[in-house]
């Protein structure tokens, strides 16, 4: 019966935590979905891969911000061979003629 008696006594010692705020709950919760998408990707698709896919996408960005000043440059170009051969018909194209004074 002692033993039971020095029990009582150690679980009366015991405090409960206090509960965590709602917000600190919800960031816990984000932080461990992250390390769990992280654990899936790696589990499904290797680091190696995952590096290489990441530079495949890189130098497909970096060939894209080179497709629009290459595209208004080879048009600029398209334009002033054109505008050698045919003079009058690019100003016509150029944009609508100023209105006229009355």
């Amino acid at each position: 019966m002692q033993r039971a008696h020095r029990h009582d006594e150690l679980t009366a010692m015991i405090e409960w935590p206090r509960p965590l705020s709602p917000q600190a709950l919800k960031i816990i919760k984000n932080v461990l979905l992250g390390v769990l998408v992280v654990t899936a990707l790696v589990q499904i698709i290797p680091f190696q891969v995952l590096g290489g896919l990441v530079n495949h996408l890189f130098t497909i960005l970096l060939l894209l911000s080179w497709a629009g000043p290459a595209r208004r440059f080879l048009r600029r170009r398209a334009a002033e061979r054109n505008g050698d051969a045919n003079e009058g018909r690019n100003e016509e194209r150029e944009g609508p003629a100023a209105p006229e004074e009355k």
